[in-house]
């Protein structure tokens, strides 16, 4: 758990009231492991837990205000884990102060990387505690007794919330919950491109930023094309759309190695002396030299433009949106879109074919358009037979012509012996 204290708690939402956050354990468990685990992936998610435990032993509470803007500790360790009564007891006795408002005698620097630790955590608080409110509000209103069955919950002090009020609360959660799973992406997208502290371990996960195997590797390239708003959650969400899209409707169209080379284009590839160097993983692990394709820049990058075009056709015709009724549609011309584009895509391929050099050979438009030119050589040999047949026997018959019939006018002389 990211949230086991009463003080993390009521950092996330002021006006909560629990005591005992046991209590909510169960309902922040199913969050963590439906939306958050599959976010962060398993591995960092473990990691995070055990950083987690090692914090809290080293700075109390995992909370906004647990590291100071000067980068230092701010807590009073004696009072962290004290028991609910055992405030009561020393703000009776006037020994009690807030935690976090006191300096303490001797305080610590915070490392940079505990400090970005601790901010990757924060962002995991948010979002399994807003989506466990956006989820679970109306079960934490009601109580469900043995002997008087499903009760209202109420405290002295409080009026009850009505059903509007309570409709805002899940939508507010909702969208908080929504914001900080963007957040909490960029958070790791950053890391990635600078320290990458958390890179290796959020690579496992599929929320990763980064699908080096996709005409689309980022939200950024994707937003290009498809409006998802910017948002790399919707990305996330999309992922699987896109490598099916890009496997069902392009590869057998495009062929396997062409999808290869212009993937590896995409994600900058090296350039050399012309020619794009793609890295083969099979190869590298036997020795043997990777694969080096030719390359023109500027057909490969117009390629790359149309391919996307159509994969981004491809995964819109599968996104719904809800209609005044409030029932699913699709887009209808979305696929429409995507054939056209994809014929485009695949008559730009047909006449840079040279051009795409290796890459493009056993694809099945290179096979297609051989064929082609093969059948048309072949015709145009027997075109080339038949005149040549034509010719002769027109020779044949003005020869039969001229010489037969014609009468004879002498004769051969006989030898005599």
């Amino acid at each position: 758990m990211f949230i086991t204290t009463q003080n993390e708690l009521m950092s996330l939402m002021p006006t909560a009231r629990w005591d005992r956050p046991q209590q909510l354990f169960g309902y922040l468990e199913e969050e963590e492991r439906v939306a958050l685990e599959p976010l962060l992936g398993t591995a960092l998610y473990q990691w995070l837990l055990t950083e987690y435990d090692r914090l809290r032993q080293e700075y109390v509470d995992i909370t906004a205000t647990t590291i100071r803007p000067t980068g230092k500790a701010k807590q009073d360790p004696r009072l962290a884990y004290a028991d609910v009564t055992e405030r009561l007891e020393q703000i009776q006795q006037g020994n009690y102060r807030e935690p976090y408002t006191a300096a303490v005698e001797e305080e610590q620097e915070v490392g940079s990387t505990d400090l970005l630790t601790i901010q990757l955590i924060r962002i995991c608080q948010q979002i399994e505690f807003y989506r466990m409110l956006s989820h679970k509000a109306g079960l934490l209103t009601v109580s469900f007794n043995e002997g008087g069955g499903m009760n209202m919950v109420s405290a002295e002090g409080y009026d009850p919330a009505d059903e509007k009020r309570m409709e805002r609360v899940v939508k507010d959660a909702f969208m908080s919950a929504g914001r900080a799973t963007d957040t909490l992406l960029l958070f790791l997208e950053a890391d990635a491109k600078g320290n990458r502290l958390f890179t290796e371990k959020w690579s496992e996960a599929d929320a990763f930023y980064l699908h080096k195997d996709l005409l689309f590797q980022t939200a950024r390239v994707l937003n290009e094309y498809l409006d998802i708003k910017g948002e790399r959650w919707a990305y996330v969400q999309l992922v699987r759309d896109i490598r099916f899209c890009q496997n069902t409707y392009l590869k057998p169209r495009v062929g396997a190695g062409l999808i290869k080379a212009i993937v590896a284009y995409a994600n900058k590839g090296e350039i050399e002396d012309g020619k794009l160097k793609i890295e083969d993983s099979s190869s590298s692990d036997t020795g043997a030299p990777s694969s080096i394709f030719n390359l023109q820049s500027s057909i490969y990058e117009e390629l790359l433009s149309l391919l996307r075009t159509a994969l981004a056709f491809f995964v819109e015709s599968r996104r719904v949106e809800l209609g005044p009724k409030g029932e699913k549609l699709a887009r209808r011309d979305s696929m429409t879109d995507a054939q056209q584009a994809m014929a485009m895509a695949c008559q730009y391929i047909e006449e840079n074919l040279d051009a795409l050099g290796d890459a493009a050979v056993g694809t099945p438009i290179y096979n297609s358009v051989r064929a082609r030119e093969a059948q048309e050589r072949r015709d145009r040999e027997c075109a080339c037979a038949a005149e040549a047949r034509r010719r002769r026997e027109a020779c044949e018959q003005q020869h039969r012509k001229l010489f037969t019939g014609f009468p004879m006018t002498h004769r051969i002389p006989e030898l005599k012996n």
